[in-house]
């Protein structure tokens, strides 16, 4: 038979608390992280160059910004944004950007996972806790 508490309810098991050391960290598991992590933010960027590209393109901001900088003598009235900024332009640097960001990230991640290993190493690790709720 169950016991029952004030509320008519079950009763709360009580909360168990565990104390863990991390120790170690996967060299290649951390890598892959990496690499899944900074493969969707290349995704988005790519993606907010395109929608940026068509908002300036299709709402006659670039026709805007060229009349500015005109005015302020920083480009010639002919040529501008909107002929400078192309669509294959601004993709490839949104790709260009994404691809340097991915090998750097997943870079960075590596060494990373390497350094905590090391200094894991002469600590102990990071002691985390740990609830059941």
């Amino acid at each position: 038979m169950a016991k029952f508490g004030r509320r008519g309810g079950a009763a709360v098991p009580p909360v168990k608390q565990v104390k863990l050391k991390l120790v170690h960290i996967d060299f290649f598991s951390a890598v892959k992280m990496a690499f899944m992590v900074t493969l969707a933010l290349g995704i988005a960027t790519i993606v907010g160059f395109i929608l940026l590209w068509a908002l300036v393109s299709f709402t006659g901001l670039g026709a805007s910004l060229n009349n500015l900088l005109a005015g302020l003598g920083l480009v010639d009235a002919t040529s501008g944004v909107s002929q400078a900024a192309t669509f294959a332009k601004v993709v490839g640097f949104g790709v260009g950007l994404s691809v340097f960001n991915m090998v750097l990230g997943t870079l960075l991640a590596g060494i990373w996972a390497l350094v905590y290993n090391v200094i894991a190493r002469f600590t102990g690790g990071l002691s985390v806790g740990f609830t059941n709720n």
